[in-house]
């Protein structure tokens, strides 16, 4: 029975260096997305500011809820009703952003990069949602679709930043 604790607070220390991760390559997006000098001539500011504004929400929430776990981390012994909370929570401000990003209008340019931007941010959501299942029962083949849809989050997040690149150099 100690043997099973065990292995359950290692694989919830591997899950949050693993949310570390990937919310630390959500930092580096957002440098890439507001550093750039080169001109955009093929972008309407209005979209620009669109895509821009959704990213900067991410990466605030993502912020807060890193901040909150780290917290968390610090703080708690094996309560994982807690932790579903907080990550009830990150999941509800996604959702949230989610939907005032898909009432916006952007350039034909950006739709491909806005919509991928989006599957990353929903996939993500599906992540935390099968995880907090994990959390709850113990079950590992939720552990594993949470694994695998943050990957996907990554890879789709990987495309749109990649297309954003592209368009910048055209």
């Amino acid at each position: 029975m100690k043997d099973k604790e065990i292995f359950h607070e290692l694989e919830i220390m591997i899950f949050s260096c693993i949310i570390l991760t990937f919310i630390g390559f959500i930092d580096n997006a957002y440098a890439f997305f507001h550093d750039q000098d080169e001109p955009k001539t093929r972008f309407t500011e209005e979209s620009k500011k669109n895509i821009e504004s959704l990213f900067d929400r991410v990466n605030n929430a993502s912020t807060n809820y890193q901040n909150d776990i780290v917290t968390l981390n610090l703080s708690i012994n094996n309560n994982n009703i807690t932790l579903v909370k907080k990550n009830q929570e990150y999941i509800d401000n996604l959702k949230k952003i989610i939907s005032s990003a898909k009432t916006v209008t952007v350039q034909q340019e950006y739709k491909s990069l806005l919509n991928n931007y989006l599957v990353s941010i929903e996939s993500e959501m599906e992540s935390y949602n099968h995880y907090n299942k994990y959390l709850l029962t113990g079950n590992l083949t939720e552990n594993k679709i949470s694994m695998d849809l943050l990957s996907k989050a990554f890879n789709y997040e990987t495309q749109a930043i990649n297309e954003y690149k592209q368009l910048v150099l055209q």
